[in-house]
């Protein structure tokens, strides 16, 4: 961190407040040139202008401005705080230097003078420095500011202290106080260049394992004590996992304009790509990407009940943009490209429900759940304005940092993050968790208040965190079966929504259903698009399987790069079993869903036609150089993906306290380098083989029982009772008396 990126904010009762720049020169009838910083520290010495050494507050400003971006001068606490709480967001690191002499007292006690931070001339009385009462002012200021610096309310902020004060016992009250550090007036050219490493050490704090951070739990703590030390004690934990598994933090810049005209054109040009079932991402640069997904938020942020909330332009594009870096790119698949396609979706479900605005046209009229005659239900009469924003950010976001393998291999490998989930929607509770966390740093409050307690707020975040969990596969012949259940319901006369829990309980059914199309509506797009996107996919299935070679994993057939799995097989069984069933039982719940039907049913006839042909696309193998898509993708080209989390934990010290990244028994230094042990050769079940080798090449001794295999994709003995299947990770169809396959490929 660079001191000339970050700014400096003097708390001080004799200054006003103003901001000052390299640029700007100083005024000094701003600043009350006639006042000086105390240079001598003794208590039993009176001030002499000519004895002692003084510091003006020009002569300082001018000094930080040699070093620092900016100098904001206040007089109040409350002048600081609420200058730090209205900067920008993202904008430069600011040190809080905070004046602890010159206090209330000083009105007073004239003889309080000499451990003033300043010192006064003949012109100048006392009862010109004195101020309204500020309670919040020198060590209760630094304390506030501690406290809302732990609750991850102020970000980027050092509070330092200046005193002409040297006594030890003081200087170890304000740093444990939260003092970054404690400074001893005058402050010199050499002290004040030096300020800035107290930022470029709390980054580097940051970025390191914060094994060393862990809450100290001690028994003399009184329990009121503990319970609000939960707010600022715990914070670490939440920020440790996100920066843990997500790309490393760029730089954020503002969101690029274009002129006026320009401006509309592209606008117009994106809205009526957004209104079409036909949407492609794939076909848009990546500014126009981002664009599309900036469109449908502002579009939403527009309605009546979410204009309260008065979000700027500003802080969404710069929210929106973060959220875009914390996915991997190097994912073929769980890219943000696959975000935006999801969030089109369902703005596109919302809107055949006129549910919503659509954004070219004039028709719209909202439904309403008021006619009282009317006896069945619609899933309109549940969702609320905010319960829309709600899907819709739970959408973009909600395989943000996803690793490029699914919740299978993260529990099956022992990965840390699935011992922190207990092995349960690992992905999507982190997915989950990694938004919020986002929304948090990046100033994206949303129905904020100064209570802990907020009702709106905790509904809203039920919502986004329940949609988020419903896109784990391994959940999804739970789902279906909720959705018949709420259909049979609905269509009940004596069904009646007559409390709260009712409406909640139908409600997180309803956005449910509605972000599970979105998630798989690839095999609902046509088939052009939805072939580009079996590509990717299965792209991504190849990467893991890769890893899975190296690990000594069970590899299953849609994994292998080697096996002989027919692409189109695959796609057809996970439409029969997964997609249509989905789709059926939605558009039957929601009638204006139907249309996804008949694309359902012609990506299936295409896929059957593929198989009668000899031609290209039958094989579930990609080669390294490239595919239909266009996407190149090797295993080294993802090492800084979580996806290599496992091998990364085998490089990490071993005698690292509290490392995050636990190391897995018999763990090959690096890919390959040696052989697994049986532990991790022997397959989970029979019909799954493992291929475990030196390289990429499979291993020939169990290729004859590989051929013998009759893979089935999707379990196409299927039982027809979908009750009695217990839904897995991968959505695994367990061995029952009527079949004994598996299902091995489905998204996560």
């Amino acid at each position: 961190m660079e001191p000339s990126r970050c700014s400096v904010l003097v708390v001080d009762r004799s200054c006003t407040e103003k901001t000052y720049r390299p640029s700007q020169k100083i005024d000094s009838g701003n600043s009350r040139n006639s006042k000086y910083f105390l240079a001598h520290s003794s208590d039993w010495c009176t001030y002499e202008v000519n004895k002692v050494k003084n510091q003006n507050i020009d002569d300082l400003i001018q000094l930080f401005l040699s070093i620092f971006a900016e100098v904001i001068t206040v007089s109040s606490g409350t002048q600081a705080l609420s200058t730090l709480k209205n900067r920008k967001i993202g904008c430069h690191p600011t040190i809080v230097l905070i004046d602890i002499d010159h206090t209330e007292s000083v009105s007073r006690d004239l003889h309080a003078r000499r451990e003033s931070f300043l010192a006064m001339t003949d012109g100048v009385s006392l009862k010109e420095i004195t101020t309204t009462k500020d309670s919040l002012y020198g060590l209760e200021l630094l304390k506030y500011i501690d406290s809302e610096i732990s609750k991850g309310k102020l970000d980027q902020v050092i509070p330092i202290v200046c005193s002409c004060k040297d006594s030890a016992e003081i200087m170890v009250d304000c740093l444990n106080k939260g003092a970054a550090d404690y400074l001893i007036k005058p402050i010199r050219p050499e002290v004040a260049k030096t300020i800035f490493l107290h930022i470029h050490r709390s980054a580097a704090i940051g970025k390191r394992s914060h094994s060393t951070l862990k809450p100290l739990i001690r028994c003399s703590v009184s329990y009121e004590q503990r319970l609000q030390e939960i707010f600022s004690k715990d914070q670490w934990l939440a920020e440790t996992i996100f920066e843990c598994y997500t790309p490393s933090e760029p730089t954020i810049n503002f969101f690029p304009r274009l002129d006026d005209a320009a401006e509309l054109e592209k606008t117009n040009f994106l809205k009526k790509k957004l209104v079409e079932w036909e949407f492609n991402p794939h076909d848009l640069s990546v500014e126009e990407q981002f664009r599309c997904v900036v469109i449908i938020f502002e579009h939403v942020l527009e309605l009546d009940e979410l204009k309260e909330l008065n979000v700027p332009s500003e802080q969404l594009h710069r929210f929106l943009l973060a959220l875009r870096q914390s996915y991997y790119d190097t994912n073929p698949y769980h890219n943000f490209i696959h975000a935006i396609d999801v969030l089109q979706a369902t703005f596109y479900f919302l809107c055949e429900m006129d549910f919503l605005p659509s954004l070219i046209s004039s028709r719209y009229k909202r439904r309403s759940m008021s006619n009282s005659n009317r006896k069945k239900y619609r899933p309109n009469d549940l969702l609320r304005d905010t319960d829309a924003f709600a899907l819709l950010l739970a959408s973009i976001g909600h395989d943000i940092g996803h690793p490029g393998v699914n919740n299978k291999f993260l529990v099956e490998s022992n990965t840390p993050l699935a011992q922190v989930y207990n092995d349960r929607s690992v992905l999507e509770s982190f997915h989950a968790m990694a938004l919020f966390s986002l929304m948090q740093k990046y100033g994206f409050k949303i129905y904020e208040t100064e209570t802990v307690y907020n009702p709106k707020y905790t509904e809203f975040r039920k919502i986004v965190v329940n949609a988020i969990i419903a896109t784990d596969m391994g959940l999804h012949n739970d789902y279906v079966e909720k959705i018949n259940g709420q259909i049979k319901r609905f269509k009940s006369a004596d069904f009646e929504l007559d409390t709260q829990k009712k409406i909640d309980y139908e409600r997180n059914i309803v956005v449910g259903a509605l972000i599970k199309c979105a998630d798989i509506s690839n095999a609902a797009r046509p088939h052009p698009i939805a072939k580009n996107w079996s590509n990717v996919l299965l792209e991504e299935f190849k990467c893991q399987g890769d890893l899975e070679r190296k690990l000594g994993l069970p590899i299953l057939p849609v994994n292998d790069r080697y096996s002989n799995a027919k692409q189109s097989d695959s796609q057809i069984d996970f439409i029969d079993y997964v997609a249509m069933p989905l789709f059926k039982s939605v558009g039957e719940l929601v009638p204006e869903m139907g249309f996804c039907l008949p694309y359902i049913e012609e990506n299936k006839k295409s896929w059957r036609e593929c198989i009668e042909e000899d031609g290209d696309g039958r094989i579930l193998r990609h080669n390294s150089s490239g595919n239909d898509s266009g996407v190149i993708v090797s295993l080294d080209s993802r090492q800084n993906s979580p996806i290599v989390v496992v091998p990364a934990a085998r490089i990490m010290q071993r005698d690292t306290p509290g490392s995050f990244l636990l190391p897995i028994k018999s763990l090959p230094d690096c890919p390959g380098s040696e052989t697994p042990t049986d532990e991790y050769n022997k397959p989970d079940r029979d019909d799954v083989v493992s291929t475990t080798g030196e390289s990429d090449t499979p291993l020939t001794q169990d290729q004859s029982k590989q051929q013998k295999l009759d893979w089935s994709f999707f379990a196409r003995n299927k039982p027809q009772n979908d009750q009695n299947i217990t839904p897995h990770d991968t959505i695994s169809y367990e061995q029952t008396d009527q079949d004994n396959r598996i299902l091995c490929c489905s998204i996560q």
